[in-house]
């Protein structure tokens, strides 16, 4: 994804150096105390999501301390059509036995890529247990989804798409069509099922007016679209967070303006402010005789950790593009260094026993095909990821 991202910045640097501003889609400007009231109220509203989404939560996690079963959460990185890699682990995974068999996950974040691999990911293991292997066919369609990519998945709009007025540099009407027939309103009804049960699916997005990254918690927006019965707001949410600036047509949910949830946090994983808050606190709070909670992360990176070494040529374009690629692995390695530190924080503390466990694209990988979401590229990636899920010992603890 980063090789798009720099491809946006640049023409969009380009556009808005050289072309005077046109008359496209216009929204309404809101003044300073307009916008001051909206961060507020978006405020009270995320954290009323925050709060219902732990209650379920909690209750979950009382019948695992009972049954001695973790909380298991997935992560899920951004990556563009690397995402292929993520795929690829989560169908490898369900081979693996004991400690490492593919759990039923009581929370699922994703990002980008990652927010349209997670809903599958939410599904297919909707019938696991411990040492159970997940249901195929919700995994085995996202594998078919990232081995298969269709031409019109992407779609430039030409020399015109340099025009400012324009919404995006492409438009992606192939992947807007399989991304609604694959979680059509079956999907949707039983996402929503797994929240009752108090699973949570979380995606980030960026909301441009606030500046500010949104995860959006999916199985209450699965709940909305059934009682609605108009499921564009769902899959606006999902197309916003893989929406990469610029390149795709950004999106309007409830008001505000939506991109990639990249930009903002390339991984998500609700780490809390402050301890009294703190999920551990809370849940030692209401459940003061369970056992110290134990929580296990699994960190899916659809990309490398560190960026491949090249030479890069002095001219700006160049400069650009490599400077876009090394800003976004730098902030997803961050950010894994924050979510290991914060586990061991919360482990010393005694507050509950926190395990990490990630995996990545490994270093010495290349792609066979140059190119953006180039099918022997993404099949190989699928393969890759399908070799390393089923061997435990692919999965890190140290930092990156």
């Amino acid at each position: 994804m980063s090789r798009f991202r720099a491809c946006v910045l640049l023409a969009s640097t380009l556009a808005v150096a050289t072309l005077p501003q046109a008359c496209g889609r216009v929204r309404a400007t809101a003044d300073e105390a307009e916008l001051a009231q909206q961060r507020k109220t978006r405020a009270v509203e995320f954290r009323s999501e925050t709060k219902e989404s732990f209650e379920g939560l909690l209750e979950r996690m009382a019948k695992h301390a009972e049954s001695g079963r973790p909380l298991d959460i997935l992560v899920l990185s951004g990556g563009g059509d690397y995402g292929a890699f993520g795929a690829g682990v989560l169908n490898g995974w369900r081979s693996a036995t004991g400690e490492f068999a593919l759990p039923e996950f009581d929370a699922i974040s994703g990002v980008s890529a990652g927010a349209l691999i997670a809903p599958f990911a939410f599904l297919g293991t909707a019938a696991a247990g411990p040492g159970v292997a997940a249901t195929a066919d919700d995994l085995g369609q996202l594998e078919a989804l990232f081995r298969n990519p269709k031409p019109d998945w992407i779609r430039s709009r030409g020399v015109l798409g340099f025009l400012p007025d324009n919404e995006s540099l492409a438009e992606i009407p192939g992947l807007e069509r399989e991304l609604r027939n694959a979680l059509d309103a079956d999907h949707i009804r039983r996402i929503a099922a797994e929240g009752v049960k108090g699973r949570r699916l979380y995606v980030n997005t960026t909301d441009l007016d606030l500046g500010a990254a949104r995860p959006f918690e999916m199985t209450s927006a699965a709940r909305l679209a059934i009682d609605t019965g108009e499921a564009g707001r769902f899959h606006n949410i999902l197309l916003a967070s893989a929406g990469i600036p610029g390149a795709f047509p950004s999106r309007e949910i409830d008001g505000a303006l939506y991109v990639d949830g990249g930009v903002s946090s390339n991984i998500i994983y609700g780490a809390w402010n402050s301890r009294e808050n703190s999920f551990p606190a809370l849940f030692r709070a209401r459940y003061p005789k369970l056992p110290t909670p134990r929580i296990r992360y699994w960190v899916i990176v659809n990309n490398q950790v560190q960026t491949p070494a090249r030479t890069v040529q002095p001219g700006w374009i160049s400069v650009v593009q490599r400077s876009v690629e090394v800003a976004i692995r730098a902030s997803t390695v961050t950010s894994l260094r924050h979510l290991l530190s914060f586990a061991q924080t919360i482990s010393l503390r005694g507050d509950a026993d926190v395990e990490v466990r990630w995996i990545a694209i490994p270093e010495e990988w290349r792609p066979p095909v140059e190119g953006v979401f180039v099918k022997e590229t993404m099949n190989d990636l699928v393969d890759l990821g399908r070799k390393l899920g089923a061997d435990p010992s692919s999965w890190r603890r140290g930092d990156p």
